[in-house]
């Protein structure tokens, strides 16, 4: 199934002529224009000339960087959902002063990129602390530079700038849905403390600590281009869920087999952490030995050796991947909802990037 997704993914993306396989092929290509003004801008978000940690605590989370998927996925599909004409009339014009926030130009749906990676990075902040991480992307992790307390405090200023400018959008909706996500972040992060000890449970910590933000922002991103239209934002919503679903269980898959040096972090990091993943909880469902050492956390002498020579020898990883196949499927059919365009054709090769990640 897994083979099969990909390539009709490859199919999909030689169709409509999409420019998004520019530039060696990458998804977002067609909107590096808009990540780049994201990127360069979002600073600006976060600056506090009456409080000193707070304006250099919030440069230097941002300024770690990352993928910013998030802030191109919203690009992106703002271009699908979007009349044809108007996308081709907006990728054309000047993008102006993302400061000032105009109706009628793409500066809106940038705003909410923007946002999107604001909560995206507090998340990053407050788990850093939560695990004791120290480092992230390569740099050392904020509370490493300051406390943890100061740490935590910064990841909540940088959720309030991100709640400002949700409301400076002034869309009942999208308050509605963003708090959501903000909201389903906090449960998500209790469910992973708490422990995930059966798929079921596992699924919701997955889509509470990493879809939820995805989806709501993208289902916001289809309130902005057509207000009022419940199916698009559905649509939106569910490609989001998915893609974020499958994001996860892939980074749960590196987890085990990822290179170290790649990944920037300890390899089997979760298990030290007595965290369960994928691979583990699916070979749990069938030997009690996995199963009593995810419940106790893996907190006896050879309890991870004992599941990692279960899952290699049940090939648990592979079912993961087949399990993140079948959500990116489900993503692929509710994106077909959309009418064809350049934009939806790089949201679909955006799965095979999630899926063929190394980091």
């Amino acid at each position: 199934m897994f083979q099969r997704c990909l390539a009709r993914l490859g199919a999909a993306a030689q169709s409509q002529g999409s420019k998004a396989l520019t530039a060696e092929g990458r998804p977002f290509a067609l909107v590096d224009r808009e990540v780049t003004a994201v990127k360069e801008h979002i600073h600006n978000l976060v600056v506090n000339t009456h409080n000193e940690v707070l304006d250099h605590a919030g440069k230097y989370a941002l300024a770690a960087g990352g993928k910013l998927m998030r802030p191109a996925l919203v690009a992106l599909m703002a271009y699908a959902l979007l009349p044809a004409e108007v996308s081709a009339r907006l990728m054309k014009e000047p993008l102006g002063c993302l400061d000032e926030v105009t109706p009628g130009t793409l500066l809106p749906f940038l705003r909410l990129a923007e946002v999107t990676e604001l909560i995206h990075t507090a998340s990053l902040v407050h788990d850093d602390v939560i695990d004791n991480s120290d480092t992230r992307r390569g740099r050392l992790a904020l509370h490493k530079i300051y406390d943890a307390k100061r740490a935590v405090l910064a990841g909540d200023y940088l959720l309030a700038r991100a709640s400002f400018y949700i409301a400076t959008l002034q869309v009942p909706r999208i308050v509605v849905l963003m708090t959501t996500a903000l909201e389903e972040l906090t449960s998500g992060e209790l469910i992973q403390m708490d422990g995930c000890f059966d798929i079921p449970r596992y699924e919701q910590k997955n889509f509470c600590k990493t879809a939820s933000l995805i989806s709501n922002s993208l289902a916001s991103t289809a309130v902005l281009a057509n207000p009022g239209n419940d199916a698009l934002e559905q649509v939106a919503f569910d490609f989001g869920k998915h893609l974020g679903i499958a994001f996860q269980i892939v980074d749960d898959c590196l987890d085990i087999t990822g290179d170290e040096k790649t990944l920037g972090k300890p390899k089997q990091a979760d298990m030290k952490e007595g965290i369960a993943t994928m691979p583990v909880l699916l070979v749990a469902q069938r030997d009690a030995r996995v199963d009593a050492a995810v419940r106790r956390r893996f907190s006896e002498p050879g309890d991870a050796e004992l599941c990692m020579e279960v899952v290699e020898k049940e090939g648990a990883v592979a079912e993961a991947m087949q399990r993140a196949d079948e959500h990116c499927r489900l993503s692929i059919e509710s994106l077909h909802k959309l009418h064809p365009s350049p934009a939806r054709d790089a949201l679909e090769k955006a799965l095979s990037l999630v899926m063929n990640r190394k980091s």
